[in-house]
């Protein structure tokens, strides 16, 4: 094991020891059907699914977040956290699997683009289940089904679907009441998360897990989508009436909408004044791809 690692393990018990008091009491669970939680705590929130024979997860984020998650899953059953999900290849959801000795991590291929470009060890050694475009796990009690809906907010996404109790889990694409900070649009590729968020937004949901709120309803899914549809809408409207041969225009196009262009039906919105940068990104995923 990277000595990193080795370090970051030991200080996580240390610290996790003196706070754990404390975090375990910030934890908010909430159960959202039979066998089905969501544990919310220290920023993130994990899907947590009691199967026959053991618990499926989604994000232990980092060891010491890990190491409370595990005592708050121990609440809830004593059947063994067997699969840990990786909703996507950030490092801040990645850390902390080790906590979970036994378990198998699962993620989406596109992980393996990761390889030497992990400088602190933050990312799990060993990926025991790579899936391409879609992988069904049954855990007994319930079905989740694991999809690849595109590259969005990051490269490697799982999208996490519970059919049956009509609940899914994605990652970093969309926030409560507002839009995110432009700074962390950097792997972000908008088209693919308009894409993304319309197409389970189409599932009818009772329940759509962002991992970093505590919320589950789907309020805020469908206020981004219809965001993401206007920003969308504004740009292109403007581009096709470019010369989409010469790219160069398309460019300036795009650098005149960042500073021309408002959206005062979102004015009120948290972090309203990254809009520029939505606009830069947004432009820039339709002329380059992303």
């Amino acid at each position: 094991m990277n000595p990193y690692k080795k370090i970051s393990i030991i200080l996580a018990f240390v610290v996790g020891t003196v706070n754990f008091t404390v975090s375990a009491q910030q934890a908010k669970v909430l159960n959202l059907d039979k066998n089905v939680h969501a544990i919310s705590l220290m920023g993130y929130t994990s899907l947590v699914v009691e199967g026959d024979n053991e618990v499926l997860i989604t994000d232990t984020a980092n060891p010491v977040r890990a190491n409370i998650l595990k005592k708050e899953i121990e609440k809830l059953t004593d059947k063994p956290v067997g699969k840990i999900v990786l909703t996507h290849e950030h490092f801040d959801h990645t850390g902390g699997t080790e906590v979970f000795k036994d378990a198998e991590i699962i993620a989406q291929k596109n992980v393996k683009n990761l390889d030497g470009l992990d400088p602190l060890d933050l990312f799990p050694d060993t990926i025991d289940i790579l899936f391409e475009k879609h992988l069904t796990i049954n855990l007994g009690t319930t079905v989740v089904e694991l999809k690849y809906l595109g590259a969005a907010d990051g490269a490697a996404i799982a999208v996490v679907h519970l059919p049956k109790e009509r609940i899914v889990v994605t990652s970093d694409m969309y926030t409560d009441e507002g839009i995110n900070e432009g700074i962390f649009l950097s792997h972000t590729n908008l088209l693919g998360t308009r894409y993304l968020l319309k197409t389970i937004l189409s599932w009818n949901l009772n329940h759509s897990i962002n991992t970093h709120s505590s919320r589950t309803d789907i309020t805020h899914l469908k206020e981004t989508v219809a965001f993401l549809d206007d920003l969308y809408e504004a740009i292109i409207s403007r581009l096709k009436k470019m010369d989409k041969n010469n790219g160069h225009e398309l460019l300036n196009e795009v650098f005149r909408l960042k500073k021309s262009l408002k959206l005062p039906k979102y004015k009120d919105w948290k972090n309203y004044k990254d809009l520029p940068v939505y606009i830069q990104k947004m432009g820039y995923d339709i002329i380059h791809g992303g």
